[in-house]
């Protein structure tokens, strides 16, 4: 059935999995709750007994510190972009929940004449 296998030299970095768990919760529009899922948490622990399972307000900082720190790096980007920059907004209501929303996106040509769109906010 299950099958062992022995790792050597591995060391095991909290952080480093935080980061990729908050990533993944981005990347695949996870609701944050996830974290707090028993079949997740039973998940993470066969996996990776190690992994000491993180809050949804901790998950949510850790989302927060990616955002910040993508946002300087666009803003750096810009800042030495030749070209001029497109801001084009987007607005909607989801359906279920009657919440509106809105999305700024920032849209440029880099120096390989490429057509380039970032979202700001």
């Amino acid at each position: 059935m299950g099958e062992t296998v022995v790792v050597g030299n591995y060391s095991f970095d909290q952080e480093t999995v935080r980061q990729s768990l908050a990533k993944m919760i981005i990347l695949h529009e996870y609701p944050i709750s996830i974290v707090e899922h028993i079949g997740f948490k039973q998940f993470c622990n066969a996996m990776q007994p190690l992994f000491k399972v993180i809050s949804r307000n901790t998950v949510k900082s850790d989302i927060l510190k990616i955002y910040d720190g993508e946002r300087s790096k666009i803003m750096r980007l810009l800042s030495k972009n030749q070209s001029r920059v497109s801001i084009t907004t987007d607005m909607w209501t989801s359906s279920n929940e009657n919440k509106g929303y809105m999305a700024v996106t920032t849209h440029y040509t880099d120096d390989s004449w490429t057509l380039q769109s970032r979202l700001m906010s």
